[in-house]
Protein backbone atom coordinates (compact mmCIF):
# COMPACT_ATOMS: atom_id res chain seq x y z
CA UNK A 1 0.00 0.00 0.00
CA UNK A 2 2.91 2.35 0.95
CA UNK A 3 4.71 1.72 -2.57
CA UNK A 4 1.09 2.35 -3.98
CA UNK A 5 1.09 5.98 -2.81
CA UNK A 6 4.99 6.52 -3.24
CA UNK A 7 4.15 5.80 -7.02
CA UNK A 8 0.86 8.09 -7.14
CA UNK A 9 3.08 11.02 -5.61
CA UNK A 10 6.16 10.02 -7.85
CA UNK A 11 3.46 10.90 -11.16
CA UNK A 12 1.85 13.21 -9.86
CA UNK A 13 5.41 15.45 -8.84
CA UNK A 14 6.10 14.24 -12.37
CA UNK A 15 2.74 15.70 -13.84
CA UNK A 16 3.08 19.46 -12.28
CA UNK A 17 6.63 20.12 -12.93
CA UNK A 18 5.36 21.98 -16.10
CA UNK A 19 3.12 24.49 -13.81
CA UNK A 20 6.12 24.39 -11.68
CA UNK A 21 8.32 25.97 -14.43
CA UNK A 22 5.73 27.82 -15.58
CA UNK A 23 5.77 29.24 -11.26
CA UNK A 24 9.54 29.67 -11.88
CA UNK A 25 8.86 31.76 -15.55
CA UNK A 26 6.43 34.29 -13.26
CA UNK A 27 3.16 32.85 -15.17
CA UNK A 28 2.05 31.00 -11.80
CA UNK A 29 0.77 34.20 -9.64
CA UNK A 30 -0.83 37.45 -10.40
CA UNK A 31 0.74 40.10 -9.81
CA UNK A 32 -0.40 42.15 -7.22
CA UNK A 33 -2.31 45.74 -7.16
CA UNK A 34 0.92 47.33 -6.15
CA UNK A 35 3.33 45.25 -8.44
CA UNK A 36 0.82 45.83 -11.49
CA UNK A 37 0.90 49.80 -11.11
CA UNK A 38 4.58 49.45 -10.75
CA UNK A 39 4.78 47.40 -13.57
CA UNK A 40 2.36 49.08 -16.23
CA UNK A 41 2.61 52.88 -15.34
CA UNK A 42 4.87 54.95 -17.34
CA UNK A 43 5.59 51.97 -19.90
CA UNK A 44 5.10 51.67 -23.86
CA UNK A 45 4.41 48.31 -24.72
CA UNK A 46 4.13 46.37 -27.91
CA UNK A 47 3.55 42.75 -28.62
CA UNK A 48 1.07 40.20 -29.91
CA UNK A 49 -2.35 38.31 -29.21
CA UNK A 50 -2.45 34.66 -29.61
CA UNK A 51 -6.47 34.62 -28.94
CA UNK A 52 -7.27 38.64 -31.48
CA UNK A 53 -4.66 37.54 -34.26
CA UNK A 54 -2.92 40.61 -34.15
CA UNK A 55 -0.08 43.04 -33.40
CA UNK A 56 -0.57 45.72 -30.56
CA UNK A 57 0.89 48.83 -28.86
CA UNK A 58 -0.59 50.52 -25.81
CA UNK A 59 1.52 53.51 -24.03
CA UNK A 60 0.63 54.27 -20.69
CA UNK A 61 1.45 57.37 -18.95
CA UNK A 62 2.34 57.75 -15.39
CA UNK A 63 -1.18 59.04 -14.80
CA UNK A 64 -3.01 55.69 -16.36
CA UNK A 65 -3.95 57.52 -19.78
CA UNK A 66 -3.20 54.97 -22.67
CA UNK A 67 -2.93 54.80 -26.14
CA UNK A 68 -3.39 51.80 -27.57
CA UNK A 69 -2.77 50.75 -31.44
CA UNK A 70 -4.07 47.67 -33.15
CA UNK A 71 -4.29 46.76 -37.20
CA UNK A 72 -8.00 48.65 -36.69
CA UNK A 73 -6.32 52.03 -35.93
CA UNK A 74 -5.24 54.31 -32.88
CA UNK A 75 -7.77 54.68 -29.66
CA UNK A 76 -7.37 56.75 -26.39
CA UNK A 77 -7.82 55.03 -23.18
CA UNK A 78 -7.38 54.80 -19.63
CA UNK A 79 -6.31 51.87 -17.47
CA UNK A 80 -7.09 51.40 -13.47
CA UNK A 81 -5.89 49.08 -11.45
CA UNK A 82 -8.01 46.48 -9.06
CA UNK A 83 -7.49 45.66 -5.87
CA UNK A 84 -7.05 42.41 -7.21
CA UNK A 85 -3.81 43.61 -9.34
CA UNK A 86 -5.79 43.16 -12.76
CA UNK A 87 -5.38 45.85 -15.43
CA UNK A 88 -8.33 47.51 -15.75
CA UNK A 89 -8.54 49.23 -19.83
CA UNK A 90 -10.99 51.12 -21.11
CA UNK A 91 -11.48 53.06 -24.26
CA UNK A 92 -13.27 56.37 -25.62
CA UNK A 93 -14.73 54.20 -28.97
CA UNK A 94 -17.76 53.25 -25.79
CA UNK A 95 -17.54 56.42 -24.21
CA UNK A 96 -15.19 54.30 -21.55
CA UNK A 97 -18.25 52.19 -20.59
CA UNK A 98 -16.62 49.19 -21.79
CA UNK A 99 -13.89 47.50 -19.14
CA UNK A 100 -11.85 45.08 -20.12
CA UNK A 101 -9.97 43.51 -16.91
CA UNK A 102 -6.61 41.49 -17.32
CA UNK A 103 -4.83 39.44 -14.83
CA UNK A 104 -0.90 40.78 -15.54
CA UNK A 105 1.90 38.16 -15.17
CA UNK A 106 6.02 38.68 -15.39
CA UNK A 107 6.96 37.17 -18.51
CA UNK A 108 10.79 37.83 -18.47
CA UNK A 109 11.24 41.14 -18.81
CA UNK A 110 7.77 41.76 -20.27
CA UNK A 111 4.27 41.38 -19.46
CA UNK A 112 1.42 38.81 -19.97
CA UNK A 113 -2.14 39.86 -19.67
CA UNK A 114 -4.82 36.85 -19.28
CA UNK A 115 -8.69 38.34 -19.51
CA UNK A 116 -11.93 36.53 -19.02
CA UNK A 117 -12.96 33.91 -22.52
CA UNK A 118 -8.79 33.39 -23.08
CA UNK A 119 -8.07 37.21 -24.04
CA UNK A 120 -4.24 36.75 -24.40
CA UNK A 121 -1.82 39.37 -24.85
CA UNK A 122 1.74 39.10 -24.52
CA UNK A 123 4.50 41.78 -24.93
CA UNK A 124 7.39 41.51 -27.37
CA UNK A 125 9.08 44.74 -26.11
CA UNK A 126 8.64 47.41 -23.25
CA UNK A 127 10.03 50.51 -22.59
CA UNK A 128 10.20 52.12 -19.32
CA UNK A 129 9.62 55.39 -17.67
CA UNK A 130 7.38 56.89 -20.62
CA UNK A 131 6.04 60.78 -18.97
CA UNK A 132 3.76 61.07 -22.53
CA UNK A 133 2.67 59.04 -25.09
CA UNK A 134 2.01 59.53 -28.79
CA UNK A 135 1.36 57.68 -32.32
CA UNK A 136 3.49 55.86 -34.12
CA UNK A 137 3.19 53.13 -36.89
CA UNK A 138 2.86 50.06 -35.59
CA UNK A 139 5.72 47.45 -36.06
CA UNK A 140 3.64 43.92 -37.11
Amino acid sequence: MALKYAVLTLAACALAAPAFGQLKQGFGKPLTEKETEAAILGIDMQGFSPSERFSWRECIQPNGETLYETPAGVVKGKVLVSPLGEACFSYEDSDYAAVSCFATFKSGDGLRFEGTGGALFITTKVIRNVKTCKPRDLVG
